[in-house]
């Protein structure tokens, strides 16, 4: 489906709406613009473009029918953070038009975030609803997130690389960017209005890309033929914003009339061992790493096992019991978990981790699936795989099926939030990067960025 932001354009109005009227859009001590959107447009409509929604059925498996979701149709960002991207830069645009105030967005990202923040400001300047006198954004990221980031031409270009620097952080904890971020805003935000003009807007707020998410439901109802049977949705997840989307999205169209099908919603949520924390915290109540099972080692397979009675919520096997799969998946205590919690209390559902040995180890048999939906991408050689979420997400599902996690008469639909190899994208040159050690670093950077 080309534009799925365009078509449902009132559907994510009717979101905004839904979250405004139950005081769920939240508020903090830093600037954020409105949640009015700009009117529909043949500019809006050329910039919405790249959120592009595809799928289909892909068969069945062990009698379960599987669907798939592909929200990678993006070729400048392969991942489902277009969508939240675009609606975050289509509020500063109508901030800027209702106000004249010019917006700087400032985002902390493990890369996917970055990259797809940055694509949608650049989308803007193309279709000539900003320029960098009116938008900008800085963006940090972890250095071990380096082999994830795209190169664009937005860094061609001395002026707008000027204006939309790209910060990095050599730390041991890729999760202090948020921190350093943060810390930022506070240091600076104020300096820069008052020099500038420049509102500086913190962007890491699960509701920006919740609203973006509710495409999914309307896109599923529209073209994935949702019945009688209950559906399960399975997603590499985080924070698992994705997921109160679609269920956001949902229950809209069930209270509209527009959602027809009988059939009940259940919500698989897919990790790796190094942050389980949504797991753990639907299985034990609780987010840390000791919930884990016990694992040792097994000298027939050179793997770590679980030991003793397996649960089959975690990998029977992995290489190592901290392993990190994919880089995106960085986040420890989500804010999101209570969250989670009521989602899966209110409509059922449960949690699964998968490692990277069962990942390789069905990689062709999901290659081979996913191909019948249309999504033939992923490279022969794994090796080659620069983002797992797709694959994650489909061998969770078919891990959960053989662990008898899903019943027989109920199916399951899969959601390809990011898949991207190597030469889908070059990666930046350190010399456009700039090093970020503390909140003061960042701060240089935004008041860098405004006075560019």
């Amino acid at each position: 489906m080309d534009n799925a932001l365009s078509r449902y354009y009132d559907g994510i109005k009717a979101a905004v709406e839904e979250l405004r009227n139950t005081r769920s859009l939240g508020s903090t001590e830093w600037f954020q613009p409105g949640w009015d959107l700009p009117e529909p447009s043949e500019q809006l409509e050329r910039f919405f473009a790249a959120a592009e929604l595809s799928g289909g059925s892909l068969g069945e498996y062990r009698g379960r029918p599987l669907w798939f979701l592909n929200m990678t149709e993006n070729p400048r960002t392969r991942t489902t953070k277009t969508f939240g991207s675009l609606l975050i830069v289509a509020r500063a645009l109508q901030h800027t038009a209702a106000t004249g105030e010019p917006v700087l967005l400032l985002t902390p990202s493990a890369a996917n975030k970055a990259v797809a923040l940055r694509d949608a400001v650049l989308r803007a300047y193309e279709t000539g609803l900003a320029t960098p006198e009116t938008l900008r954004v800085t963006v940090v990221v972890p250095s071990s997130s380096l082999p994830k980031l795209w190169d664009s031409p937005m860094l061609a270009n001395p002026a707008y690389a000027a204006a939309n620097p790209i910060g990095v952080f050599d730390g041991s904890e890729r999760e202090d960017v948020k921190k350093l971020a943060t810390g930022a805003v506070g240091l600076v935000a104020e300096e820069i209005r008052q020099a500038t003009g420049f509102r500086v807007w913190y962007t890491l707020d699960p509701n920006n890309y919740m609203v973006a998410d509710v495409v999914r439901a309307y896109y599923e109802r529209d073209a994935l033929t949702p019945g009688e049977r209950t559906r399960w949705h399975t997603h590499a997840v985080s924070s698992a914003y994705g997921f109160l989307g679609h269920d956001l999205g949902r229950r809209l169209a069930k209270r509209d009339g527009s959602w027809t099908a009988t059939g009940h919603a259940r919500y698989l949520f897919v990790q790796h061992l190094e942050t389980p924390d949504l797991v753990t915290g639907l299985r034990f109540g609780e987010s840390t790493e000791h919930a884990l099972p016990d694992y040792e080692f097994d000298s027939d397979t050179g793997l770590m096992k679980q030991a003793g009675q397996t649960d089959p919520r975690f990998p029977s096997v992995c290489y190592s019991t901290e392993e990190r799969l994919e880089r995106t998946f960085y986040t420890r205590r989500p804010p999101t978990i209570p969250r989670v919690q009521e989602l899966v209390t209110r409509q059922g559902g449960d949690g699964i981790v998968v490692s990277l040995h069962e990942c390789l180890q069905r990689y062709q048999e999901v290659r081979h699936l996913l191909a019948k939906g249309g999504m033939t991408r992923l490279p022969e050689d794994p090796r080659k795989l620069r983002e797992f979420a797709m694959v994650m997400s489909t061998v969770g599902a078919l891990t959960a099926i053989d662990r008898g996690l899903v019943p027989e008469d109920e199916e399951i639909l899969i959601h390809g939030s990011g898949a991207y190899s190597e030469g889908e994208f070059h990666s930046p040159d350190r010399c456009n990067l700039t090093p970020v050690a503390v909140p003061e670093d960042v701060a240089a950077l935004l008041r860098e960025a405004a006075k560019a």
